[in-house]
């Protein structure tokens, strides 16, 4: 995936998870960065793919509704 979606997701930033305040910034994992455990997570479901069929805007719904409803009133 390409940093920018990273980005976007606001998972490209450093995090303080974990441990006391003073200690290590450890995960529930070990020592991968929690950021980075969210983003896999993500990435393994599907949710950070750019994929075209995945994807309808408000515009596109808007049409397919009104198409539907001109093909039943016919």
């Amino acid at each position: 995936m390409s940093k920018s979606k990273r980005k976007k997701l606001m998972l490209d930033r450093e995090t303080n998870h974990g441990g006391w305040p003073s200690g290590p910034s450890n995960s529930w994992t070990g020592k991968k960065p929690v950021n980075d455990i969210i983003y896999d997570y993500l990435k393994s479901m599907g949710l950070v793919d750019d994929v075209p069929h995945g994807k309808l805007s408000e515009t596109y719904i808007r049409m397919l509704i009104k198409e539907s409803l001109v093909r039943n009133i016919k």
